[in-house]
């Protein structure tokens, strides 16, 4: 988890490609908890889309809209209660 030094969105979107960019290969998302924070790692975790400041993240430098079957995937790994 890293700090994200910005106080807009897109100055947020910018430190994102800047740290997409220096780790190439690396998935880097935005999102908030008392602030805005990023991660970067190997893969993109199921339940991104949710968890995620936005509707995209960044791999080597260039933002991507999380997919249809991104968005699925993290529906159906949501538990919805017991049963």
């Amino acid at each position: 988890m890293i700090p994200v030094p910005a106080n807009t969105a897109d100055e947020a979107r910018a430190y994102a490609r800047h740290l997409s960019t220096e780790n190439p290969g690396k998935y880097v998302t935005l999102f908030t908890c008392f602030g805005i924070f990023a991660t970067v790692a190997d893969r993109l975790h199921v339940f991104a889309p949710t968890d995620s400041y936005g509707d995209s993240y960044w791999l080597n430098g260039k933002e991507k809209p999380f997919t249809s079957a991104q968005r699925l995937a993290d529906e159906h790994a949501t538990p919805t209660g017991c049963q």
